[in-house]
């Protein structure tokens, strides 16, 4: 995968976990702005920090997200899904199921190696 495509795919991913303007400010820095190498390893970090920063909204003090939290937070796309995210059905999600899901469906071989070895195969 070239890194022009996983640019464009982490883009996507941002703009789904709720940054609605992320390729303006991925490539429109402020003048004057020192701007970073756009690799896989750098825009696997911005993600994480996005997503936990978007969870926290989210979950409030509590730590934890309901699908209900999630919808009034504006982020429709973790409601709609909230069903898959929360593995262990207790109506919650903690910010590791969601981060969780959300790597398990990465184009980042970071994010898709930690959700593989999240996963528990019962035998």
């Amino acid at each position: 995968m070239t890194i022009s495509r996983t640019i464009i795919i982490a883009l996507l991913f941002t703009v789904t976990a709720g940054s609605g303007h992320a390729g303006d400010r991925m490539w429109h820095p402020k003048p004057g702005a020192k701007t970073q190498k756009q690799d896989a390893a750098s825009i696997h970090k911005l993600l994480d920090k996005e997503l936990r920063a978007k969870f926290e909204a989210a979950a409030k003090s509590n730590h934890l997200l309901t699908a209900q939290a999630a919808n009034d937070a504006g982020w429709g796309f973790v409601a709609d899904q909230f069903a898959q995210i929360d593995v262990d059905h207790d109506g919650y999600a903690s910010f590791d199921e969601v981060q969780t899901f959300f790597d398990g469906r990465s184009p980042l071989p970071a994010a898709r190696a930690r959700a593989a070895a999240k996963v528990q195969v019962v035998e």
